[in-house]
């Protein structure tokens, strides 16, 4: 009876998610602006067909949706469609921008089975207006304000499991040369276990997903383990300050491979920028 409940209880908890705001305040814009940040959905559903995602993220009016990665599991091509639906009803929301995540470099920095299926998935994502940032900046207009918007991928080693593995020397400036001063710089950067390397790098304010929240959290502690199998990760879920700028880590929509979330709610974070 106990082993049943906890099975109700989990899949319950997989199907609620939160809304989470965080608010902070920039010189380097004049007025208010609204971000969304969709982190990890690994083709997860809330309700049919994502409609409750959508409809929730519809109702806080972004002027801007960043996704830092994970949309898909690389491993099982069934999921690129839901993948492809999200981006679809994303982009009637908001301009949408894409920077990659483990999964999404998996499949297209080498050549696997799925990596046809996800190179036709990709094409047809842009198609729909969606700015993917591979190492690249943009700069932006937002609501009259101009925003340097940069999408960060790294190494497929730095997600090895059971070890630290440290950036390459100077792979921030290689990938996206120098930050922008001038303009607020903000970075999608999908593992936040290098939130120090960007906020050296100059980011004004960084997004990361990955996580997962840990899977498992404890109130005061935070996650045990890290999605690289890392004991009580420092940069698991929530807002940090690192250096003078900000780090926000979404613990994300969906899961892959361990399908639990114990006081660990599924969430897509607001950010409001003033």
């Amino acid at each position: 009876m106990a082993a049943a409940g906890y099975l109700l209880w989990q899949k319950w908890e997989l199907e609620k998610f939160n809304i989470t705001t965080y608010r902070s305040k920039t010189p380097k814009i004049k007025g208010h602006l609204k971000i969304a940040v969709v982190a990890d959905l690994h083709a997860h559903e809330y309700g049919n067909k994502n409609d409750s995602l959508f409809q929730r993220i519809k109702g806080e009016k972004p002027d801007l949706i960043l996704v830092p990665g994970d949309m898909i599991i690389s491993k099982y091509t069934e999921t690129f469609p839901v993948a492809y639906h999200a981006f679809e009803e994303l982009v009637k929301i908001a301009p949408v921008y894409f920077s990659y995540g483990n999964h999404e470099s998996r499949v297209s920095k080498v050549t696997v089975r799925q990596t046809g299926a996800y190179l036709k998935y990709e094409e047809k994502v842009r198609r729909l207006g969606v700015h993917f940032l591979r190492n690249e900046t943009e700069l932006i207009e937002v609501k009259g304000e101009k925003i340097a918007l940069s999408g960060l991928e790294i190494p497929l080693k730095c997600y090895a499991k059971g070890e630290r593995v440290l950036l390459p020397e100077g792979f921030m400036q290689e990938a996206l040369g120098e930050p922008e001063e001038k303009y607020l710089q903000i970075l999608m950067a999908h593992n936040p276990m290098y939130a120090k390397e960007y906020a050296r790098w100059g980011a004004d304010i960084t997004v990361c997903g990955h996580t997962h929240g840990g899977l498992v959290r404890f109130p005061k502690i935070g996650s045990i383990l890290s999605p690289q199998l890392l004991l009580f990760p420092k940069y698991d879920g929530g807002a940090y300050e690192v250096f003078g700028k900000k780090i926000y880590v979404s613990k994300g929509l969906g899961t892959h491979t361990f399908h639990i979330r114990i006081l660990d709610r599924a969430e897509v974070l607001l950010l409001e920028i003033n």
